[in-house]
């Protein structure tokens, strides 16, 4: 099983999916819970919210992600990746090991997309439209 994580340029793991510069896709052994492999999927020319092939093409089936747009979530589902939003930031590594172990702090969508309620992403692509 392959999970991704939204990543900043600078590799922490992005708060907000439409923000991010790239992706962490770990392999996992859900069974053993173990990451069997770690890489970085960074695609170019596309906003984040366009990646739903891309990561399917990789083998993806989760995305991990603090927030997300309604328009992404449903690129995902038309592409067959899973997704959870409402994880806890923390490293990658963290957030993927509290996946596996079953102990993911999950809260609210941290983003609809809406712009709403103070939360802008200047520069990004809006993902609800």
């Amino acid at each position: 099983m392959k999970i991704a994580i939204p990543l900043t340029a600078t590799d922490e793991f992005s708060a907000h999916y439409g923000g991010s510069s790239k992706l962490a896709v770990f392999e996992v052994d859900p069974e053993q819970r173990v990451v069997r492999r770690r890489t970085i999927l960074a695609p170019s020319g596309s906003e984040p919210c366009n990646w739903s092939p891309l990561l399917r093409a990789a083998g993806v089936t989760l995305l991990l992600a603090g927030g997300i747009g309604t328009g992404a979530r449903h690129r995902m589902a038309e592409h067959g990746v899973d997704v959870i939003a409402g994880a806890a930031s923390g490293t990658p590594d963290e957030v993927v090991a509290a996946w596996l172990s079953g102990g993911l702090v999950r809260g609210e969508n941290a983003c609809d997309g809406s712009g709403q309620g103070g939360h802008h992403h200047d520069g990004s692509c809006h993902c609800a439209h």
